[in-house]
């Protein structure tokens, strides 16, 4: 019988160095919002509250901290990438791609944007 994927088992799925940063951010956006919910869904970390707030996603090379409201986001330094219609993301690479203050405000502005609609 096949268990249920949890965020602690998808972690572990990571190669070391892709796992701390992982590990970093989680720790990142549940200090941010503790009250956020986490589960996987669509195969990665998700986190809601009010609806769909961010997700973490991980290729062979970085983490990605994405949005599913990211066109909406505050960006002044251009740091947020894609080119779907709403949800946009930020490449890890390495611990020292974390901006905490900035990526702690983002999380913070996506919650506001879901609770500001669910209102």
């Amino acid at each position: 019988m096949a268990t249920e994927k949890t965020v602690d088992s998808w972690m572990f799925e990571l190669e070391p160095g892709l796992r701390t940063i992982a590990r970093t951010l989680r720790k990142l956006i549940l200090m941010t919002v503790p009250n956020l919910s986490e589960s996987i869904k669509w195969g990665n970390p998700c986190y809601e509250r009010g609806g769909r707030v961010c997700y973490l996603a991980a290729t062979d090379k970085y983490v990605s901290l994405g949005f599913f409201k990211g066109t909406r986001l505050s960006d002044p330094a251009g740091r947020i990438e894609g080119t779907g219609k709403k949800m946009r993301h930020v490449k890890v690479r390495s611990l020292e791609d974390i901006e905490t203050d900035q990526f702690m405000a983002w999380v913070r502005e996506a919650v506001a944007l879901n609770l500001r609609e669910s209102a």
